[in-house]
C-alpha cells in the first residue's frame, strides 16, 4: 500500500502494519497539533495518534516522518482529465488517438497522487476517456486518486459543451434517451445550464439552454435515482436558473450575486468557483491574450474573488475546483493555485484546507474521503511540509 507525501512531491510505498513518528496533524474535525505524535496503522488503517514521550519505547522499524505532518489527502471537485491545460483545439485533435489520451492520463494520476490528492471529480468527455480511466482505477489496473465521473454532460445541441456531450435537441430528446444515458454508467449528473464567460467583454456569458422547468425535470431524473447533480452555470441568469432548478453545486459561477448566495445558503447548494482558470492567465502572463483582454479578466478576477469571501461570511457552502485542463490550469499543481486564490480572497488557510478537504467529500459524495480519523485508510492521508500547515 502507499501514502502520499506531498511535501516531497511522492508517493511512499508503506507495509499494511507500522508505526511512525511524526511532527504533529491537522484536520477539519480536530484542528492542528503541532506536538510530536506517534502514528500506528493496521490492516492499512490508521490505529493510534499518540502524543510522543521521551520514555517510550520505539519500534526499530519506525519510520522517521518528524519533518511531516498527517492531514487528510487533498481532492480537487472539478477537473477534466482529458484535456492537457496547454491548447484546447490540438487537444481534441488529439482525441484521434485514445492511445496518447490515456498515456496522458496516467501521467496527471501520477502527479495527483504525488502532490497529496486522493480524490478528484472530472466534469466530463464525450468520447469516455475521464469514465474509462475511472473505471481502471477502480479495478486496480491504473494508480492514481479516486475519480469520480460525470461520464458525459448533459447540454443543448448546437450550444456550448459539444466536447463534453453528445447534445440533445431538448427536453423531449432528453426524455427518450433517459435509460440510455444512465445506463451506461455516470457516479453524478452534470449539466451545463450556460455558455462560457467571454473575456473582451464583462458581464457577457453565453446563452442559457434550459427553462427552470426543463431543468427541474433533469434534475429530478438524477435525484430519483440517489445521484448529485454538477451544473455549469454563470451569468445572472444561468445561475439563477440552477438555484430554482434545485441542483446540488453550481460550477464556476462568475458573476454571482449577493441574492444568488442568499437563495443558495438557504437551499444548501454549494458553489465551486475555479478561478484559477481566470487568475493563472494573470498570474503565469503570455503574449496570447490583448490588452482589452487583460484588463476584462482583472475586473471578472476582482469581482470573482470579492463574491467569494461573501459567500465565505454567509456561510455558503464553498467547494476548492481547478477546471484542471483548462488552459494554464495544469493537472495536479493547480490545486495550490486555486486554494491561494481563496486565501487570497480573505478565506483563512485553513478554512480553505477545509473546504479542499471535508466539504469536498460532501460535495463530491464520498463520506470516507477529508477527513482523519482512527480507522481511516492511509492511501487516503497525506503527509504534507510542517511549515505548510
Amino acid at each position: 500500500m502507499n501514502i502520499s507525501c506531498s511535501a516531497e512531491k511522492r508517493v511512499l510505498e508503506i507495509p499494511p502494519k507500522g508505526q511512525a513518528i511524526i511532527g504533529g496533524f491537522w484536520s477539519p474535525e480536530n484542528g492542528l497539533n503541532s506536538l510530536p505524535t506517534v502514528l500506528q496503522w493496521k490492516d492499512g488503517k490508521v490505529h493510534s495518534l499518540e502524543p510522543l514521550r521521551i520514555t517510550e519505547n520505539i519500534d526499530a522499524e519506525c519510520y522517521d516522518w518528524k519533518s511531516y505532518y498527517l492531514q487528510p489527502g487533498w481532492l480537487d471537485a472539478h477537473v477534466h482529465l482529458a484535456l492537457d491545460s496547454l491548447d484546447f483545439y490540438q487537444c481534441l485533435k488529439n482525441w484521434e488517438n485514445p492511445n496518447l489520451i490515456y498515456k496522458n492520463i496516467q501521467a496527471y494520476l501520477q502527479t495527483y497522487l504525488n502532490l497529496g490528492i486522493v480524490a478528484i471529480r472530472d466534469g466530463g468527455d464525450q468520447p469516455g476517456f475521464a469514465w474509462f480511466a475511472r473505471n481502471r482505477l477502480y479495478e486496480g489496473s491504473w494508480l492514481g486518486p479516486r475519480v469520480i465521473s460525470v461520464h458525459e454532460a448533459v447540454n443543448r445541441k448546437g450550444m456550448y459543451g459539444r466536447f463534453l456531450g453528445r447534445g440533445f435537441d431538448g427536453i423531449s430528446d432528453w426524455q427518450t434517451n433517459i435509460i440510455n444515458f444512465y445506463t451506461q454508467g455516470i457516479d453524478q449528473l452534470k449539466v451545463i445550464v450556460s455558455g462560457l464567460i467571454r473575456f473582451d467583454n464583462f458581464r457577457v456569458v453565453g446563452p442559457t439552454q434550459w427553462t427552470v422547468e426543463e431543468l427541474q425535470r433533469i434534475v429530478l431524473t438524477a435525484h430519483q435515482r440517489g445521484i448529485l447533480v454538477m451544473a455549469h452555470a454563470s451569468g445572472e441568469e444561468g445561475i439563477s436558473v440552477a438555484i430554482d432548478a434545485g441542483v446540488d453545486s453550481i460550477e464556476h459561477g462568475y458573476y454571482m450575486t449577493s441574492e444568488h448566495l442568499n437563495k443558495m445558503k438557504n437551499q444548501g447548494i454549494a458553489w465551486i468557483p475555479t478561478v484559477s482558470p481566470i487568475g493563472n492567465i494573470l498570474k503565469y502572463p503570455t503574449n496570447r491574450y490583448s490588452a482589452k483582454e487583460i484588463d476584462t479578466l482583472k475586473r471578472i478576477l476582482e469581482t470573482q474573488l470579492a463574491v467569494i469571501y461573501e459567500a465565505y461570511q454567509k456561510n455558503v457552502r464553498i467547494g476548492i475546483g481547478t477546471d484542471a485542463g483548462a488552459y494554464l490550469v495544469p493537472h495536479g499543481e493547480s490545486l495550490y493555485d486555486e486554494m491561494d486564490w481563496l486565501i487570497q480572497a480573505g478565506i483563512p488557510r485553513l478554512e480553505v484546507y477545509s473546504m479542499a478537504t471535508r466539504e469536498n467529500a460532501r460535495i463530491l459524495g464520498q463520506n470516507d474521503l477529508g477527513r482523519l480519523t482512527i480507522h481511516t485508510p492511509m492511501n487516503l492521508l497525506q503527509l504534507t511540509a510542517k511549515y505548510y500547515v
